[in-house]
Parts: structure tokens; C-alpha cells; sequence
């Protein structure tokens, strides 16, 4: 099989920060609107259980609707912070992609992973990178300056080809 694209892409604590700013910018009206709508329906059930006199519900009400927000609100945080102090993260693992006709390969010191394109849950870019994304919490970053074969601009048509529907450019 010939390579058509290879790709070294450093896993740095910079490169991470982008994806995170990356993926709040695009899910961040869906996370404020959920949360609204959320809030909204618990101080109603809150309020209604108040005039109902129904006091005991409405503190566990309460209670459940300050752990959602802090869930809302904390969990995001902590889990970005944890990423950050990651192994591969702390020491800029780097990852090597090698693009084939049908499939790709990732290799780096932890070990090697082929996927088929149909595997990939969507594909993004921006200024910088692409984003190939497994499922709706984890990706694969590949910066749009780390081809050793090929360019941005080919793989751009590449990849748009190879999943249709699931990539989103700038």
C-alpha cells in the first residue's frame, strides 16, 4: 500500500489547549442552552414545590440542581486539568498518521492503531489543525504543518471525500 499523506503531530500541552477552545467554541451555545433549559425546568419543579408546601422536596430539588451545576460547571474543568497533567501530554508524545487509500495508521512510543475512515464520528478544521474525532470525547489532533507527505490543502479534499457528510471546515 502507498502512503498518500504522512503526518507527525506533536501532543504538547499547547496543542491541547487549542482543542479545548476549539471544542468549546463549537459546542458552547448547545452547553449554555442545555444548562438553561435544564435550570429552567428545576426551579420550576423548585418554585411548585415551595407553594405546595412541599418543603422537604423542594430542598432535595435544590440540592439536585446545585449538583448539576456544579457538574456543569466543575466536571469540564477538572477533566481538561487531568488531561493536561497526562503522561502523553506532559511529555509531548509524538504521533506519527500515515493516510492510505482505506484506511489509517497511528503510530507513536505507546504503541500503533489502524482505523478505517467509516470509524471516524466527525472530522473538523480549523486555521491550524484537523480534528479527527472517534467519538464525541476524544480526537486526534494533526496540525496542518506537520506533513511530511502531501499538504493541507489535499488532505482537506482527501479526507472530505473519505467521510462525506462528517467534516465541517472553516
Amino acid at each position: 500500500m502507498q502512503i498518500l499523506f504522512k503526518n507527525k503531530t506533536i501532543l504538547s500541552s499547547s496543542n491541547y489547549i487549542h482543542l479545548v477552545q476549539f471544542h468549546q467554541k463549537k459546542n458552547n451555545w448547545k452547553y449554555w442552552l442545555y444548562t438553561a433549559f435544564l435550570s429552567f425546568l428545576f426551579l420550576i419543579c423548585i418554585a411548585f414545590q415551595f407553594i405546595s408546601c412541599n418543603y422537604f422536596i423542594a430542598f432535595i430539588l435544590l440540592a439536585c440542581f446545585l449538583g448539576f451545576l456544579g457538574y456543569r460547571f466543575i466536571e469540564p474543568y477538572h477533566k481538561t486539568k487531568k488531561e493536561l497533567q497526562s503522561k502523553k501530554i506532559q511529555n509531548n508524545l509524538v504521533n506519527y498518521y500515515f493516510f492510505y487509500e482505506n484506511y489509517f495508521k497511528i503510530k507513536n512510543s505507546i504503541g500503533n492503531s489502524k482505523l478505517k475512515y467509516y470509524k471516524l464520528y466527525k472530522v473538523y478544521e480549523n486555521e491550524n489543525y484537523f480534528y479527527l474525532y472517534l467519538n464525541k470525547d476524544n480526537c486526534l489532533i494533526i496540525e496542518k504543518t506537520g506533513f511530511m507527505i502531501g499538504n493541507a490543502d489535499s488532505f482537506r479534499n482527501f479526507i472530505k471525500s473519505k467521510v462525506r457528510f462528517k467534516f465541517k471546515g472553516n
